[in-house]
């Protein structure tokens, strides 16, 4: 059995300017989302605020009431099929669907802050009460309890979800913690309250008030004290939701029968007419799909990927549980239900993806089941597990397709090394099973003249390179140390920044240094060693150099922000999201 320890640098810090040190938080506007009738059937479009690039959000399905994730990278949303009523995530092009909820009357979703949690209404109309879930499709928590009709819950960056509680003559807004409790009531109206959303700083939130065929939008205090009138329109205003700035609202307007979406500023005194285009209105769509339930992307925020490596035990393993594991091993889906937490732009993984032999058999039965769920998000790198099939075959075969040369993981008859852009970062995959490809990895082999070419024809301030075996480490397996110098020769020279690694069971973080291990806080390489992806821990035998946090009693992921000109990162402890160990550097 594995000894665990500990050990954090402490006396360490990093030297950062101010600016770097503050991620890019606040969003711009993206494109509102809304749902609509296509080819009767519900869909769900998205449109630009300025009212060009319509397009269609695939969603397999009859479906309303998107809504995008804090960061935009995923939308929840009801979907109607065999089992009733769902909430339903995926990403915004369509990938990664997943039913959330089981159904037969869940509806009106609502993200947590952190995008961890989904809110929603569960019930039939009438009926309804307001529960939570986490995005994994875990530990769900009733919120309301109630004889009324709770629903259109909306989650404020501080941790208050705004909800209507209808009763039998009109519709008042309250809010209520994410553990539940006594609900506290914002508005006392003999007519209906509805519709409540909360600004991007959650002080106030915007309604619809009125009788129906005159509902006015307003805007409301967090404390239920302060109203202010936004609209004064014939007709009824409904279903607001703010910009991610704040400055604005899109909201439908219904007159005669016929349904759209405006979006319009919030400052200035009521509006009493709603024209197609004027300095302070913008009509949106037009009636005839009957658009409804807006929902306003947050956008331009910094990327946020995962890495992790040694993750998906065989099948065969005494330790496996049908796919569960046991404490400290074979973790697979503990380690990816953590993911489906995350909002996050892609997910490295750096070897290892599937032991023991990395069979196509275990990875459907192992692997997919688990991280194969953020398969659409996966660029993956081959460890040693993968080659002890022939060629890596399972490898390649489960993410380019069964006997295709080219796809996810890269050319197969090359060697499955690659490259990407995300953000302003230019991400380097290489294969470091030097024996198995095409020229081995030396100075001159055609793994590193690619890479060569590659960093000089993406001169990029930010560069992030992966690849399975460690240059430098504190574990007992640094076979693989000398076959990636070629590849931290060339990183080095051409001014790269980051290295992710896996191979050792366990997570190490290194101050940048020189490939030849000697401290450059200037110009040096941080390497992170991201074993933790499931499998099982190793010991460390002794403290390498340079070596500024070690942690083997976590199984989860590292996170990464990839800023403008800097990062951020953290590891994040599955199952609960704790962060073991956090900081942040600027790019060369």
């Amino acid at each position: 059995m594995a000894v665990y320890t500990v050990a954090l640098a402490a006396l360490i810090a990093l030297t950062v300017t101010p600016a770097a040190a503050q991620a890019a938080t606040k969003p711009s506007n993206g494109a509102i989302a809304f749902s609509g009738k296509r080819a009767g059937s519900l869909a769900i479009y998205t449109r630009e605020s300025n009212g060009a690039g319509l397009r269609v959000i695939p969603t397999a399905g009859r479906s309303s009431y998107p809504v995008f994730s804090p960061r935009g990278r995923r939308v929840a949303m009801t979907r109607y099929g065999s089992f009733g009523a769902q909430v339903w995530l995926q990403y915004t092009d369509g990938t990664g669907q997943r039913p959330l909820t089981s159904g037969p009357a869940d509806t009106m979703p609502s993200w947590s802050p952190d995008a961890t949690t989904i809110a929603f209404a569960r019930g039939p109309k009438g009926r309804r009460d307001l529960y939570r879930i986490s995005a994994d499709g875990t530990g769900q928590v009733r919120l309301t309890l109630s004889a009324r009709d709770d629903e259109a819950p909306d989650w404020s960056v501080r941790n208050q979800v705004a909800f209507v509680r209808r009763n039998a003559k009109s519709s008042d807004i309250y809010s209520v913690g994410p553990a539940g409790g006594t609900p506290r009531r914002l508005t006392r109206s003999p007519q209906d309250d509805l519709a409540p959303a909360w600004s991007p700083t959650g002080r106030t939130l915007v309604y619809s008030k009125g009788r129906a065929g005159r509902r006015d939008l307003y805007t409301l205090t967090a404390d239920g004290r302060r109203a202010r009138r936004l609209t004064a329109v014939k007709g009824d205003e409904g279903e607001p939701t703010f910009s991610p700035d704040g400055t604005r609202v899109a909201f439908t307007h219904t007159y005669r029968r016929k349904r759209r979406v405006f979006v319009a500023k919030v400052r200035g005194r009521p509006l009493r007419s709603l024209p197609a285009r004027s300095r302070r209105v913008r009509r949106l769509t037009a009636s005839g799909s009957a658009p409804s339930s807006p929902s306003w992307q947050p956008a331009n925020l910094d990327p946020v990927i995962a890495a992790g490596g040694d993750i998906a035990c065989d099948p065969a393993s005494p330790f496996f549980s049908a796919g569960v594991g046991v404490p400290g091993k074979c973790r697979q889906k503990l380690t990816s239900d953590q993911l489906l937490r995350m909002d996050l732009s892609s997910v490295l993984v750096v070897g290892d993806s599937q032991y023991e032999n990395g069979t196509g058999d275990a990875y459907r039965q192992s692997f997919d089941p688990s991280w194969g769920r953020v398969k659409s998000l996966i660029r993956p790198v081959p460890g040693n597990h993968e080659y002890d099939t022939p060629q890596a075959a399972g490898y390649f075969d489960y993410f380019n397709g069964p006997g295709l040369r080219t796809g996810q993981a890269g050319d197969r008859a090359q060697g499955g090394y690659y490259s990407y852009d995300i953000g302003s970062w230019h991400v380097v995959g290489l294969n470091s099973e030097c024996a198995n490809i095409p020229g081995g990895c030396g100075p001159d082999s055609t793994q590193v003249q690619w890479l060569r070419a590659d960093l000089a024809a993406h001169p990029t301030r930010c560069t992030l390179a992966y690849f399975h075996g460690p240059r430098f480490t504190s574990g007992r397996y640094g076979d693989e140390s000398e076959d990636v110098k070629p590849f931290w020769d060339a990183l080095y020279a051409a001014g790269a920044d980051v290295v992710v690694s896996g191979h050792e069971h366990f997570y190490e973080r290194f101050a940048p240094q020189t490939p030849d291990g000697a401290s450059d806080p200037a110009r040096g390489l941080r390497q992170f060693t991201v074993g933790v992806g499931g499998k099982g821990a190793h010991p460390f035998v002794s403290q390498a150099p340079n070596s500024e946090a070690r942690d083997n009693r976590v199984l989860g992921v590292a996170a990464f922000t990839l800023g403008e000109g800097r990062y951020d990162w953290r590891l994040v402890r599955a199952p609960n999201g704790a962060t073991t160990d956090s900081g942040s550097g600027v790019c060369h």
